[in-house]
């Protein structure tokens, strides 16, 4: 798995402990494993690992989103009861209920809780995985092939840029156009400035390095939007790649 930044937030073990001492829970030995040696993070872009939170779906209950009868895991009432221990980016929980033997998958576009195996044989990252391809299909198969976690902390920063193609006389480049440009400016910045990691789809594309640890992610789809995360340790290297961007036309802010 690759870490995108090396200064991680260890999670205490004594605060796993006493959270589940306080509000009488097991948390599963995996997930606490994980978050002592890689801290709270995202992992693979889709799926945010978080400290165990025992309020966070409190405030559904009242408003009856998901459908309870007799095949369900748990009834309305028994979310306040819930600890959360990880969301998606899309909104779904991950959760823990005292009396329910596996994990919990409460989904954001769905009205049926599901079940999430709860293997205490495999590691953290095994079981991420499993439950990522039941959700996503196909498409975590390339986020597989490229496992990379980034573990949130104080010092990340992040920069929204726009790539504004060049035009000729009055005529703007079509959307199909400034993406087709997108997509070779990208592939031009990786070979400037050789990336430690490179994930790429028909879709988007994220360009990872150390030096400035984190990476650059090139919006295919819409053809214009950059992203630049980064921790602000190293401002030389940090400010050669902003540099190499602005080269190609890659702006904060809307040139004059």
């Amino acid at each position: 798995m690759y870490l995108v930044n090396e200064h991680i937030q260890h999670v205490d073990h004594e605060t796993l402990v006493q959270f589940q001492h306080t509000h009488h829970i097991q948390l599963p030995e995996a997930y606490c494993e994980f978050l002592e040696q890689y801290g709270v993070g995202t992992y693979c872009g889709v799926l945010n690992v978080q400290l165990p939170d025992h309020q966070q779906l409190t405030e559904f209950v009242e408003y009856e989103l998901w459908e309870y009868d007799k095949d369900s895991p748990i009834h309305n009432q028994q979310l306040a009861e819930c600890v959360v221990i990880a969301t998606t980016i899309d909104g779904d929980f991950l959760a823990l209920h005292p009396q329910v033997k596996d994990l919990l998958w409460i989904p954001r576009h769905s009205e049926r809780i599901e079940v999430r195996l709860l293997d205490t044989d495999a590691s953290w990252i095994e079981m991420m995985d499993q439950w990522l391809k039941i959700s996503y299909g196909d498409s975590f198969q390339i986020m597989q092939e490229n496992r990379y976690y980034e573990s949130w902390n104080q010092d990340q920063r992040y920069r929204s840029l726009t790539f504004h193609p060049p035009t000729e006389g009055n005529d703007l480049l079509s959307i199909s156009s400034s993406a087709e440009q997108l997509t070779q400016i990208a592939h031009q910045i990786d070979l400037q400035l050789p990336a430690d990691l490179k994930i790429e789809t028909p879709y988007s594309c994220l360009l990872f390095w150390r030096s400035i640890q984190g990476y650059a992610r090139f919006n295919y789809a819409y053809g214009y939007e950059v992203v630049l995360c980064y921790e602000d340790h190293d401002k030389e290297a940090s400010e050669q790649l902003l540099d190499v961007l602005l080269q190609h036309h890659i702006y904060e802010d809307s040139p004059e």
